[in-house]
Order: structure tokens, then C-alpha cells, then sequence
């Protein structure tokens, strides 16, 4: 399954995405991490792309405690949304 996730930020987005890089290898685990996409929407706001994501495997990586607990500092909440590809419209 493809995600879009929305980070809403409580440190800088510089803060937050060395966090976001450095968790890379975790991230690796649960999704094709070559095709990860951050960016920053605002000082506030960051969107994420996953794609090919084991949901079970994501599911359990984002209720862990100490992934809370390594996210507390920097985000407030994670909004998640699916993606599907669409065909261009006719």
C-alpha cells in the first residue's frame, strides 16, 4: 500500500527531518525506502510519501513506545492517508 503522511511539527522542520533521516533503517523495514518522499510544507508541516508499505509491520513501528517516545520532541501527530494511482482523466 502507498501512504501520504502529514507530520504536523513541533521543532523546527530541520529538527524534525534530521530525525526523519537518521530513522531511515527502521523505515527500510517497513516500506521501499528508495522511493521515500519528504518534503516541508511550512515551518510547522511536513509530507511524507511511502510506498509498497507493510501495514502491519508500519502498525506496530508507530504504536511501539519507543518510537513515541523518539517522535514526542518533534511531532504533535501523524495524519495518514492511502494513496492509489488513477488514470489520467478521460
Amino acid at each position: 500500500m502507498d501512504l501520504m503522511i502529514t507530520a504536523h511539527i513541533k521543532s523546527s522542520y530541520e529538527e524534525w527531518k534530521a530525525l526523519f533521516d537518521a530513522d531511515s533503517g527502521p523505515r527500510g523495514a517497513i516500506c521501499d525506502e528508495g522511493r521515500t518522499m519528504v518534503g516541508k510544507v511550512d515551518e510547522g508541516t511536513a509530507i511524507i510519501a511511502l510506498f509498497d508499505v507493510d501495514m502491519a509491520a508500519l502498525g506496530q513501528r508507530m504504536n511501539d513506545p519507543e518510537f513515541q517516545k523518539m517522535a514526542e520532541p518533534y511531532v504533535y501527530r501523524h495524519d495518514v492517508y492511502t494513496l492509489e494511482p488513477m488514470a489520467p482523466p478521460g
